[in-house]
């Protein structure tokens, strides 16, 4: 009854915080962001800049600022050059939608609707009737869909232009944020750390510890998973003889590191795109190498990165699914993270979650 009473306090004790992080997570985060951007900025410059401050000679918050340049120069240089024409093809597509719709897709549903009904005049008249009238229903409503598809994206790209002011002020906070933080750095962090408890020293350090390691093992599990599909995408394509096979797979193996969009975010259009033109066998080989591609990843991801963080397959898929569900993209990776970190930290004899027997 004494472990069982202990093992309850301590799933309730542990518990609580886990509420009180979600919570913050939730609500708390997304006002401090810029400053925690800000903070992850310097700390990732921070290792680079101590060890070319001894090369260099220089001290190293001269070093931190000129990386702190060359990082913002290349990403805000990168995003004034690509951004403006990025925009501008996607509300271009977006507003051609509908007429693409009207131009290319209904003709060849009409085709569609007319064989079938030719086909079907042959058997029953009024069955053929209430088939074909149905199909033509669906073809209208597809094409209301699609229109009222083009309308709604639209609003969003302008709800997305309204909010670029807000989102411009959040980005010359973490801007100038980040050049207060990396200019004093040592200071700053040591000054924290000064007013620490000790306990609260210790968790800091494993943490950071076990998540440097994890982001380690994430990187060389992605990586994996990244050439993985490449490859398949390779052989598909030589086998299907597609055109510069090597740069056109590794373009979608680059797009399917982006858990949202993944391969049918290319693969799935390019069907669509070959069925509409009259080119059904490619258009059937290229939706099972789709196919292929997204069983062999549902099934090798859990296991991947099960294997190389030391979890159970199921644990990682559950943590994988959560994570995206209460926290979007980022949770995807960070939920996963936060339990590897927890569980090693177990192990390890950092958090006692968990009475373990004395041998």
């Amino acid at each position: 009854m004494e472990k069982k009473r202990a093992f309850l306090i301590n799933i309730g004790y542990y518990g609580f915080f886990i509420i009180l992080l979600f919570l913050a997570g939730k609500y708390v985060l997304p006002v401090i962001m810029p400053f925690v951007v800000a903070f992850v900025i310097a700390f990732v410059i921070h290792g680079p800049a101590g060890w070319l401050s001894g090369k260099l000679k220089v001290p190293k918050k001269y070093v931190s600022l000129l990386i702190l340049i060359l990082l913002y120069v290349l990403v805000f240089g990168g995003l004034s050059l690509g951004g403006g024409k990025t925009f501008a093809m996607i509300r271009d597509f977006v507003i051609r939608i509908p007429q693409r719709y009207q131009t290319d897709i209904a003709p060849f549903l009409n085709y569609v609707l007319e064989e079938i009904g030719d086909t079907l005049s042959e058997t029953d008249p009024f069955v053929a009737g209430q088939i074909e009238e149905s199909l033509q229903q669906f073809v209208q409503s597809i094409g209301q869909t699609i229109s009222t598809f083009s309308v709604n994206l639209l609003s969003d790209v302008s709800g997305i232009l309204t909010g670029i002011p807000s989102l411009l002020i959040r980005v010359v906070i973490t801007v100038v944020t980040s050049f207060y933080i990396c200019a004093d750095y040592d200071k700053i962090v040591g000054t924290v750390w000064k007013h620490l408890p000790e306990k609260a020293r210790t968790t800091c350090m494993d943490v950071k510890k076990y998540g440097i390691n994890i982001l380690k093992i994430y990187i060389k599990s992605y990586t994996l998973l990244f050439l993985m599909t490449f490859t398949e995408l390779l052989i598909g394509f030589l086998i299907l003889r597609i055109p510069y096979p090597v740069a056109i797979a590794l373009a979608i193996a680059v797009f399917d590191i982006l858990p949202v969009l993944g391969t049918g975010g290319i693969l799935i259009p390019w069907a669509v795109v070959l069925a509409v033109i009259g080119n059904y066998s490619m258009a059937a080989e290229i939706m099972l190498l789709y196919i292929v591609i997204t069983i062999v990843r549902n099934f090798a991801e859990p296991r991947i990165v099960g294997k190389q963080i030391g979890l159970h397959p199921l644990i990682t898929l559950i943590a994988m699914f959560t994570g995206v569900s209460l926290f979007g993209l980022p949770g995807l990776i960070l939920f996963p993270m936060a339990v590897v970190i927890l569980v090693n930290m177990e192990k390890n004899g950092a958090l006692h979650i968990f009475d373990r027997e004395e041998k």
